[in-house]
């Protein structure tokens, strides 16, 4: 069974490069799953064990999460995917696009943290002022997110390395995550 990856999009650079990587991976399943139609007349797209890893079948109507059949079963079909994402940036024009955008109904909204004046491009702004405000909403978003996992194998940061957000508060959440998670690898 693959192990899943919490994906966290942190200040602007992180989360528009976040938001190209779920349109890419969309794009690339849609893609596979054409082709295996194609060769198997399978009828729908269908919730497999590999895109467990990044997404979440949730009943669009109950908000549920389906679970991928197990060995032997038919697969489950796509309800509404999920992806396994925390969004984060302490400016909020970024984000209320990402929600407005096409992608909107990919990221759950109760794993959106925010603030309404920004960074500034000051690393210090980012990492000691809105970490310490917002670590607890930060963290309980991560908890809620590992809590929807089987198997948490990593999480995946992106961020930028220089300015205020992404890098003040991408390094305080990479401390808060090597501390509560210290047997879950970062990839940064």
């Amino acid at each position: 069974m693959p192990r899943e990856l919490i994906v966290l999009h942190i200040g602007q650079c992180g989360n528009q490069v976040g938001c190209r990587f779920w349109d890419v991976a969309l794009q690339e399943h849609a893609a596979f799953h054409a082709a295996r139609q194609q060769q198997h007349e399978q009828q729908a797209p269908v919730f497999d064990e590999a895109m467990s890893s990044f997404f979440r079948n949730v009943d669009s109507r109950t908000g549920w999460e389906i679970p991928v059949a197990g060995e032997g079963k038919n697969p489950n079909p796509i309800s509404s995917l999920r992806a396994r994402a925390l969004l984060i940036d302490m400016e909020e024009g970024v984000l209320n696009s990402l929600q407005r955008g096409a992608l909107r109904d990919l990221f759950d909204p109760s794993l959106v943290v925010t603030d309404v004046s920004g960074s500034g491009n000051n690393w210090g702004q980012g990492y000691s002022e809105y970490g310490a405000k917002h670590k607890d909403a930060i963290m309980n978003s991560v908890r809620r997110a590992a809590e929807d996992c089987d198997s948490l194998q990593s999480f995946v940061l992106l961020h930028s390395m220089g300015g205020g957000t992404g890098a003040g508060m991408g390094s305080f959440v990479i401390e808060q995550l090597s501390d509560e998670y210290p047997d879950v690898f970062r990839f940064v």
